[in-house]
């Protein structure tokens, strides 16, 4: 599995170096299966991948690919919600049973991890939630407390009795990092281990840490691109059935060309925040050929960015950020040309100018009251309109301070509810809002001494 942190992983995601639209082929080469695997059979395991942030947005052609290599099970990452949330509902859309991931890191509280992904999660039919234990920046921390930290995560994640929870690792890492213990056996096992063997039954000669089946449900077997996507293959066992079922049969010919095509991704007013833009469009039957159409707007007019024909309705680019874009598709068979899709502008990263069409003012700022004896100040945002996939949320920092809580409520028309509780070291922490358009108001208090000091003022912004 690729390591990845859950906290700043958008700006990770940014950092890494991208090809310009130069350095790739205008023209997409169609996706080619690999020879069917169809798992364990005899074991229940189907063949399964798990992807991550890194692999971005996933189209249909993609998944469609994975489904005729034999792939039945995706096991998403929750590092970037952005991301976690469209490779959960492609997966589903496309007939697969899903499970979903969270990278502990040590350093950070896992509860408090745990929770985040469920939330980032949350909405999707996830049969279980995993715990990827791998992180080798052990923060000074011994085995056992590792365990007992492990075990924090796993009574949170109970918390959701309708997920199962399990351990993901590899037989290297509990043998070196974790004392090979088998304090944990109690609790389902997905596993790596790199040794040709693609069987569950497998296990006798792969054994560590105490764990013996059925406990034992997934192995990782290779990390190796499928269907040009670079992936994780598993043997695993599905906890539940896929919610969907899709009719892959093609339907009689219409005689007429393919009508517009909907499904468009980025969708209209969608915020793009990670660093690349893939277009796409729902496949339809009997399609041989389809153009992605994308303009951009120059504060006056829209303007032709580039056109491209694909096999397969999808394409990565990588366009200026911070700026405002109009994409469109349409698709060709045996009859010609269809109709253009409806557009659908979108914003890639933080456009701050004069927006297509009419739009609003920006909302006035409301003062910052001083704080109270003890409580923190100089909360951020305070009273502004958040646009972006993420938010930083932060107040300055409180002299021997070691911990602050942030208390994030949602509402409209000034009535307010409970919405998320965020503990942290840092008088700083990242959120990702998933209820648009929203009020929010969050307030924080810091921990002096052992003891929490008073809350802060409220800090109110929206969400657009």
């Amino acid at each position: 599995m690729k390591k990845a942190l859950a906290i700043g992983a958008a700006a990770c995601l940014a950092a890494c170096a991208a090809p310009t639209d130069e350095e790739v082929d205008t023209e997409s080469s169609e996706l080619v299966p690999s020879p069917p695997f169809y798992g364990d059979p005899a074991n229940k395991a189907v063949f399964g991948v798990d992807i991550s942030m890194y692999e971005g947005p996933m189209a249909q052609a993609e998944m469609d690919c994975f489904w005729a290599s034999g792939v039945r099970h995706v096991v998403v990452g929750t590092q970037v919600e952005e991301v976690t949330r469209q490779q959960l509902a492609m997966s589903v859309s496309r007939g697969m049973s899903v499970d979903a991931y969270v990278y502990l890191n040590w350093y950070d509280d896992l509860r408090g991890q745990v929770a985040e992904a469920f939330r980032r999660a949350q909405g999707f039919p996830i049969g279980r939630m995993w715990l990827d234990v791998e992180d080798d920046n052990l923060n000074g921390l011994g085995w056992k407390t590792r365990v007992a930290r492990i075990r924090e995560g796993l009574d949170e994640c109970k918390k959701h009795p309708e997920v199962e929870c399990g351990i993901y690792t590899g037989w290297g890492y509990w043998n070196t990092h974790m004392n090979n213990t088998s304090e944990l056996a109690d609790v389902p096992l997905w596993y790596a281990r790199y040794n040709y063997t693609k069987l569950l039954s497998a296990w006798p000669q792969d054994q560590f840490g105490g764990w013996k089946p059925p406990k034992v449900v997934g192995k990782q077997w290779a990390e190796e691109p499928l269907c040009k996507v670079g992936v994780d293959k598993d043997t695993i066992q599905a906890r539940i059935p896929p919610a969907v079922v899709v009719d892959r049969n093609l339907p009689p010919d219409t005689g007429a060309p393919p009508p517009a095509l909907t499904g468009l991704y980025p969708a209209d007013r969608a915020v793009i925040g990670i660093d690349q833009v893939k277009l796409m469009a729902t496949m339809v039957p009997r399609a041989t050929r389809y153009e992605l159409k994308l303009e951009s707007w120059d504060g006056k007019s829209w303007r032709v960015y580039n056109t491209w024909a694909s096999a397969d309705a999808f394409k990565a680019t990588y366009p200026p950020r911070n700026a405002v874009y109009r994409f469109s598709a349409r698709a060709m068979n045996a009859h010609g040309w269809g109709p253009w899709s409806a557009p659908s502008v979108f914003d890639y990263g933080k456009y701050t100018g004069v927006r297509p069409g009419a739009s609003p003012p920006p909302a006035p700022t409301t003062p910052q009251p001083p704080p109270s004896e003890g409580a923190p100040g100089g909360l951020s945002p305070f009273g502004a309109t958040i646009t972006t996939p993420d938010v930083t949320l932060a107040c300055a920092p409180v002299p021997s301070a070691t911990q602050y809580e942030f208390a994030i409520e949602t509402g409209s028309g000034g009535a307010f509810s409970p919405y998320v509780t965020y503990t942290t070291s840092a008088p700083s922490r990242v959120f990702y809002p998933t209820l648009r358009p929203k009020d929010h108001r969050f307030r924080v208090r810091a921990k002096v001494g052992g003891a929490w000091g008073p809350w802060s003022v409220y800090a109110t912004f929206a969400t657009r």
